[in-house]
């Protein structure tokens, strides 16, 4: 590879992040907006891939895994600063588990409305196992990767690094929000937030320093 294939690339793959996480967002708004109208405070962002307009979530589990796994190109690529192997294999499991999401649907259990008799499948199980692996694995990545930057002296560190401390945050006090004030959708969506925005941020900062790379 040429001194300027890299940050070439690293520009290319953040700019697919920058854009899949605009698309993620616009395609949650969809699946969000259309019948059976699932509520965003109580149920799970994965409900919306259950029902006929389920499809548009489980593409939508695709664009995640396509931006995550292209940020952890894009910083793989960047020759300065050095990411730690271990934080880009946590965001790598993050973005396979986030595209195997869409091939085991989840099992919709607290809404009588739409499902008149829940029941407990083992691709509702599995779905539930990769969504924790990968929200945990998200965390733990974003965590490592932000304070290696802050090590190696990379100015945005400061923001990232407060931006993976909310996830992480966010997702401790998931179940809490599920369990005691029923709004565990609320709290899955807000640690997404932080998550989303931590890369989105992390593919900008990217795409503005990967020329420097090269020198």
């Amino acid at each position: 590879m040429t001194a300027g294939a890299a940050p070439r690339r690293a520009r290319v793959l953040s700019l697919v992040t920058v854009v899949g996480c605009v698309l993620y967002v616009a395609l949650d708004v969809v699946a969000q907006l259309l019948p059976p109208h699932y509520s965003p405070i109580r149920q799970a962002e994965s409900d919306l891939g259950v029902g006929p307009y389920g499809w548009v979530m489980n593409l939508n589990f695709l664009v995640r895994a396509a931006l995550s796994l292209a940020l952890v190109g894009a910083l793989a690529a960047t020759r300065a600063p050095r990411s730690p192997g271990f934080g880009l294999g946590c965001l790598a499991v993050w973005g396979a588990s986030s595209g195997l999401l869409a091939f085991f649907h989840t099992d919709i259990l607290d809404a009588p409305r739409l499902v008149p008799d829940p029941a407990v499948t083992v691709h509702g199980e599995i779905h539930i196992a990769l969504a924790t692996v990968g929200f945990i694995a998200a965390a733990l990545g974003a965590l490592v990767v932000s304070a290696a930057l802050r090590r190696s002296g990379w100015p945005p560190s400061g923001p990232l690094l407060t931006l993976a401390v909310l996830s992480a945050i966010a997702l401790v006090l998931l179940p809490l929000s599920g369990h005691v004030h029923h709004a565990g959708g609320l709290g899955e969506r807000i640690f997404l937030l932080f998550t989303l925005v931590w890369m989105l941020v992390t593919a900008l900062c990217l795409r503005g320093r990967a020329p420097a790379a090269a020198g």
